[in-house]
């Protein structure tokens, strides 16, 4: 496990993230290693992103500290059972888990040491061009380390390019534990006047290398030379049975979309093409979940799925067959077995592949609704099954299937919540629920389907008077039918008009109440919108479709919000003369979009919102402050005004960025405006808070200016600030809205 419990003479809470092991027998828990491990950022563009595979559980996708969660993936993987891989920091280097935030303020600090004692500059440069700068070698790189703690002995692999932003570090265990593949990101790619393809998906930003190790000490890194249709690497998909090769998909050039497969050999490192197959402009970040589109069917052959999404079947002369039985299957539903056997499942039916050409051989068909095949998890897994999750509802039910006969056992009687782990030996599996009435840990068999409650937690929260939620459909303009979610405040009288808040996203489609994100009561923070009807607001979310093929996003803010407000009032539920407006990032942006284009908001808030485009695109990330060199790298504002409509540069298409721009239309707004904005946002600096407050405070209108020093984007560093900027957003509403009647707290 990773922790940062302090020893010796380290401070209070740690000053890095270091290895950690319980030992069962013991109920220990002790240091592996007082080496600092390199750990994952949070909460928007990520830094060091981390995949490590293989090893003891064979297991062919990331190594993940979280289930489910993509922003924790682990820095360590078994070898077997008391050898650990692990990725560590150089001396001096502090983990980005906790060092996010502080990096800048370290920075800050030399600088002004620096600056009283006057001997050295503090300039931070970077530069373009035949003038480009390169990174601090000590914060781009990384050493992957083997640790045996049954021996307590340790021995160094090798250094290994770690370039920090946009991308990641994959390290891939061959099948027979012998070698490392390693991929790794060495720097991103200068843009060259065009906007390069696919630029949301960071992996197809940078620079990526793809070399081997033997897993035994004194070992050199092998790194193979690309030929120039492979010139950048964009992606490593797995080993071939025999332990000998790997495959991986690669671009001739930055501008191409093409991205053709490859094999690289582990011994020398030579690199050959496949087949001309391209897997299309998928993404390919190490932190992004999703089934590999390539798998290895024999020592020869592969199973891959192009971008069209049909299934071929390759080998490494050239040759390729389509496999029109599988067309349309995802990749998650084609899986191997522990024996080597392939399974695909389409729709009910349950297809055996053979290596010869991946012709179908048997198939099963179980019935019933369509299926998601996974890994069975466990400590001693059977070998040959693999795991069947079928989906109803939020429901699973389990079954093993038999790769080797094609078949399945029977179904244990379904369940909901979030699978944890399965025990296919012992035939039971660990799940998780989480809801009102608290989260809590089960256990369920296989054999009669018994659950049982192992552990409960927040059980007070069943105590809350979470109020009323409903779903209330509305029309737009053209006859387009959508919904809101309304939740009402607790002990809401019908007849009774309320002061009303909507909570603004463009773009935001409302589906259902079942598992909407934006009213889930378990949002944290200022984002609960069940605090805001604690204390006697109703709150909105309206749908709010965007077009954004027609550029003219700022336009088409008020198509499904304004209509929303009128249904509102003809229920009787909200006051047409007590409105309120509140948003969160590109919510944020959508409250400043609204207000220049209609009146009957009386008061609004913008959390993390942005103003001014063209500025908004070559902004500097604040925490990025510390990386020498690369510090412009850092930020992606030039691919994230994507969302805005905007395709290209602000150079390029000028009035696109203005007329898109609520900067642009500040003269239009009349609600008193409570802006709030961490200093350390890196999805729009708080300049964007700035730019929009004083266009408002030159017009001599209502506005206030919130700046949290050290918080990011989603403003959750200290509960001190949430707590703060959640009354101070109830104080403005109050303000200007007047206090609900009546108004306290959810407890019944």
């Amino acid at each position: 496990m990773l922790s940062t419990a302090p020893q010796g003479a380290e401070p209070r809470g740690g000053d890095n993230v270091r290895l950690y092991l319980w030992d069962r027998a013991t109920d220990k828990v002790g240091r592996v290693s007082n080496q600092a491990v390199m750990t994952q950022s949070r909460f928007g563009s990520a830094i060091d992103k981390l995949d490590l595979r293989g090893g003891a559980d064979r297991d062919t996708s990331a190594h993940s500290c979280r289930q489910g969660i993509v922003e924790d993936n682990a820095p360590f993987v078994w070898l077997d059972d008391h050898r650990l891989l692990a990725v560590t920091l150089p001396p001096g280097e502090v983990s980005i888990a906790v060092d996010q935030f502080a990096k800048r303020y370290r920075a800050a600090a030399q600088d002004a040491v620096r600056l009283r004692e006057g001997a050295l500059a503090t300039a931070s440069v970077v530069g373009s061009g035949t003038a480009r700068t390169t990174a601090d070698p000590n914060v781009t790189e990384a050493v992957v380390r083997t640790f045996d703690v049954r021996a307590g002995t340790q021995f160094t692999i090798g250094s290994v390019p770690a370039y920090p932003f946009r991308s990641g570090l994959t390290l891939s265990i061959s099948p027979d534990g012998r070698l490392l593949a390693i991929f790794a990101s060495t720097s991103a790619l200068q843009p060259g006047g065009e906007p390069l393809p696919n630029a949301r998906e960071y992996a197809w930003t940078v620079e990526r290398r793809l070399g081997f190790a033997d897993l035994a000490p004194g070992t050199k890194l092998r790194w193979s030379i690309m030929p120039a249709a492979a010139r950048l690497p964009l992606e490593l998909f797995g080993w071939s049975p025999n332990s000998r090769s790997v495959a991986f998909r690669a671009r001739a050039s930055a501008s191409a979309t093409e991205t053709p497969l490859f094999v690289a050999e582990a011994a020398d490192g030579t690199v050959t093409s496949l087949a001309p197959l391209s897997v299309g402009n998928e993404p390919a970040d190490a932190d992004r979940f999703r089934a590999s589109p390539v798998r290895w069917i024999s020592n020869r052959a592969l199973l891959a799925r192009g971008a069209d999404g049909k299934w071929w079947w390759l080998d490494r002369s050239g040759r390729r067959s389509p496999m029109r039985d599988v067309d349309g299957v995802p990749a998650e539903s084609v899986l191997r077995g522990r024996d080597g056997s392939l399974v695909a499942v389409n729709g009910t039916k349950i297809l055996k592949l053979a290596e010869s050409n991946a012709k179908r051989v048997k198939v099963s068909d179980l019935g019933g609704d369509g299926m998601i095949m996974m890994p069975a998890k466990s400590d001693t897994p059977s070998e040959g099954q693999l795991l069947l999750l079928r989906g109803t509802d939020g429901q699973f039910r389990l079954t093993l299937l038999d790769p080797r006969t094609a078949t399945a056992g029977a179904s244990m009687p379904a369940v909901g919540g979030e699978l944890l782990d399965v025990d296919a030996t012992r035939g039971r599996l660990l799940y998780s629920q989480s809801d009102q009435t608290g989260i809590s840990l089960h256990q369920a068999s296989f054999a009669n389907g018994e659950q049982r409650e192992l552990l409960r937690l927040n059980a007070g929260s069943n105590q809350i008077n979470w109020g009323e939620a409903r779903l209330v459909d509305y029309r737009l303009a053209d006859g387009q039918s959508v919904n809101a979610a309304v939740i009402l405040p607790p002990g809401y009288r019908p007849g009774q008009r309320y002061p009303t808040l909507l909570w603004v996203y463009g773009g935001y489609d409302v589906q259902s109440l079942a598992n909407d994100f934006l009213t889930n009561p378990l949002q944290p923070g200022l984002y609960n919108l069940r605090l805001y009807a604690a204390r006697g607001y109703v709150v909105a979310v309206p749908s709010m479709p965007l077009d954004r093929s027609k550029g003219n996003i700022y336009a088409q803010l008020p198509v499904g919000v304004l209509p929303a407000i009128d249904k509102l009032v003809a229920l009787g539920i909200a006051d047409p003369d007590r409105l309120g407006v509140i948003g969160h990032s590109f919510g944020g942006y959508s409250v400043l979009g609204l207000l220049s284009q209609t009146r009957r908001f009386k008061a609004a808030v913008a959390i993390a919102g942005v103003s001014e485009l063209a500025s908004l695109y070559g902004e500097f990330d604040p925490l990025a402050q510390g990386f020498r060199g690369i510090e412009h790298e850092k930020s992606d504002n030039w691919a994230e005004v994507g969302q805005f409509g905007q395709q290209v540069a602000p150079w390029v298409d000028a009035r696109g960025y203005t007329v898109n721009s609520p900067l642009t239309y500040a003269k239009g707004v009349s609600a008193p405006l409570l802006l709030i904005h961490g200093d350390a946002d890196i999805r729009g600096n708080q300049s964007q808070a700035e730019q929009f407050f004083y266009s408002l405070y030159a017009q001599g209108k209502t506005a206030e200016l919130r700046r949290y020093g050290g918080e990011g984007h989603g403003l959750s560093q200290s509960p001190a600030n949430v707590r703060d900027a959640f009354e101070r957003t109830i104080a403005w509403f109050d303000r200007y809205l007047a206090a609900p009647a009546g108004a306290s707290g959810g407890r019944k």
